[in-house]
C-alpha cells in the first residue's frame, strides 16, 4: 500500500499549521546496506505523527536525521528551527539535580523559573532538588520531557519514549504527552512498535518497511480515545496485518 501525499491532504491544511519538518527523497546508506530509500514526509505545526515498523526498518534513522543527529543522508531535510528529542533512555546527567538537568543550556531571562514551571507541568513540582537516582523510571522520563519542552520546540521527536516503562506508568505517560502536545502544539514524530499507542495518540500513522514509507493514514477519532472504540479496534487489526502480525497471537 502506497503512502499518501500529505501535501495534497486538505484536512491537514485546515486542521494544522505550516509544514515544520520535511524529508524529500531522503536516502541513507551504511556500507552496502540501504536503510532509507527515497523517503518523503511532511509534518505540520500541531500534528502528531506516529511511525510504525519492524525493528531495523529505518524508523529511528529517519528520526535522527530530522533531529540533525545524522548528517550522512542524501536528499533534502528540514528538521525545524527548534527540534527536541526524547529517547527511550531519559539520558539525564546523574551528577546534576533535576532542575539543573531541565535548565541545562537554556537561555532565558529567568532560567530557574522557566524550568520550575515546566517541571510542574509534567507533574514534578517539588522535585527540583532531587537527584535522578532518587526518581522512578516514569519520573525520569517526565524530566526528559520537561527538558525537551522547556525550549518550546517547534518539532518534538519521540524515539520509543515509553517502551521501558511498566504498563500502568506507560498509560500515565501517554496521557501526559497527549495533554502536553495539545497545549504546546509542536509538530511531533513518534517512533513506536506499539500499534495501539500510535492509534491512541496520533493524528496520522505511518508504516515503514525496508526503508520505504508504505502506508499513511489519518486517524479522525475524537479525543480522548478509548482502546475499545470500534474504529480503534478495526484500525489496530488492519495495521497489525500490514505489519505481518497475527492479531490472535497478540495480548488482549
Amino acid at each position: 500500500m502506497k503512502a499518501t501525499d500529505p501535501a495534497t491532504d486538505t484536512a491537514a491544511h485546515h486542521r494544522f499549521g505550516d509544514v515544520v519538518a520535511s524529508a524529500t527523497g531522503v536516502r541513507r546508506v551504511f556500507g552496502d546496506h540501504v536503510v532509507l530509500d527515497g523517503v518523503d514526509l511532511q509534518i505540520r505545526t500541531g500534528e502528531f505523527v506516529a511511525l510504525l515498523g519492524r525493528s531495523g526498518c529505518g524508523k529511528s534513522t529517519l528520526l535522527r536525521i530530522l533531529a540533525g543527529l545524522d548528517d550522512g543522508a542524501e536528499g533534502e531535510v528540514v528538521g525545524g528551527t527548534e527540534p527536541a528529542v526524547v529517547f527511550q533512555d531519559p539520558r539525564l546527567f546523574p551528577w546534576r539535580r533535576v532542575l539543573d538537568n531541565v535548565a541545562l543550556g537554556l537561555r532565558t531571562p529567568d532560567v530557574k523559573g522557566r524550568a520550575t514551571e515546566v517541571l510542574a507541568e509534567v507533574g514534578l513540582a517539588g522535585r527540583e532538588r532531587a537527584w535522578p537516582r532518587q526518581l522512578s523510571g516514569g519520573q525520569r522520563q517526565r524530566v526528559a520531557l520537561a527538558r525537551a519542552l522547556v525550549r518550546e520546540p517547534d518539532l518534538l521527536l519521540l524515539d520509543e519514549p515509553f517502551s521501558a516503562l511498566d504498563a500502568l506508568t506507560r498509560i500515565s505517560a501517554q496521557a501526559l504527552v497527549s495533554d502536553l502536545v495539545a497545549t504546546h502544539r509542536p509538530a511531533v514524530l513518534m517512533v513506536t512498535h506499539d500499534v495501539e499507542e500510535a492509534l491512541l495518540l496520533a493524528d496520522r500513522v505511518l508504516v515503514m518497511d525496508a526503508g520505504h514509507l508504505v502506508h499513511d493514514e489519518r486517524i479522525d477519532v475524537a479525543r480522548p480515545r478509548r482502546r475499545d472504540h470500534p474504529e480503534i479496534v478495526s484500525r489496530r487489526a488492519a495495521l497489525l496485518g500490514l505489519l505481518g502480525v497475527d492479531e490472535a497471537a497478540t495480548p488482549a
